[in-house]
């Protein structure tokens, strides 16, 4: 302030050059706060406009998912139906066809999956239908039909102890079942117990010749009633041979 009420002209014009500049400082420095507070509510705050857009958007995009699941379904229910005609008339690769064309249209309906575990073991390929069982599961864990296909699948391929847990798992889920896993699990044992026997009918039919199995121990093992009809023919076979290969006066019985 003194410059400016200095009596020397040149002091008083550098006086307002620099007032002049300080102002021009403070006005720039104003607009750069206003445009970083303009710029900041921009980005926290957006228009109410476009947060509706927004919602509406997402609104729209969830009706149309709806109702192409809802058509998905339809197609699917409808492959399902076509794969169960070709089921029931014996053509089980026709029925393997639609349940997979359903499948696409809708990768989640653990029916189809059943349905095809089922044709599959039809046609013997019980490896695939464990993995359609094991889809049907991702599906719903507690889906007994699922299990019900791996005991059987488990069970011809002789995977025993798998095929048991397959079906104990059934009365977990649903204790109402346990008369029928009971059946289940009878079968097992006595699918068990058959190959069990078998293999010790190849064992004796391929040992016959060469062991110390007497002809009397050889009927004695036929006159059990419970013997499965290999190990029937299995020894026949054997007293077959015995025969051929003995002397007429040989040939006593002991």
């Amino acid at each position: 302030m003194d410059e400016m009420n200095s009596d020397d002209p040149v002091v008083q014009q550098k006086a307002v050059l620099k007032t002049e500049k300080r102002l021009l400082l403070t006005e720039e420095d104003q607009e750069e706060d206003d445009c970083r507070t303009t710029l900041n509510k921009t980005m926290i705050s957006p228009p109410q406009t476009t947060m509706k857009a927004f919602l509406a958007s997402v609104e729209k995009d969830a009706k149309e998912r709806a109702k192409r699941r809802r058509e998905n379904e339809v197609l699917a229910d409808a492959l399902k139906e076509k794969g169960n005609e070709a089921f029931a008339k014996g053509d089980y690769e026709t029925a393997i066809l639609r349940y997979s064309e359903g499948l696409e249209k809708l990768k989640d309906m653990k029916v189809l999956y059943t349905n095809r575990a089922q044709a599959y073991m039809k046609l013997e390929d019980y490896e695939k239908a464990l993995v359609d069982c094991e889809w049907a599961l991702k599906c719903d864990e507690k889906c007994t039909k699922a299990y019900f296909h791996m005991g059987k699948a488990n069970l011809a391929l002789k995977n025993y102890s798998v095929s048991r847990e397959c079906y104990k798992k059934i009365v977990e889920i649903n204790p109402k079942l346990q008369t029928q896993v009971k059946d289940y699990l009878n079968q097992v044992d006595l699918q068990e117990k058959a190959d069990r026997q078998e293999k010790e009918a190849h064992a004796l039919l391929d040992s016959g010749k060469n062991t110390a199995v007497t002809t009397k121990n050889l009927l004695e093992t036929l006159s059990k009633p419970d013997q499965i009809p290999l190990f029937y023919a299995g020894g026949i076979e054997i007293l077959t041979e015995i025969i051929k290969e003995c002397k007429p006066a040989m040939c006593v019985i002991s």
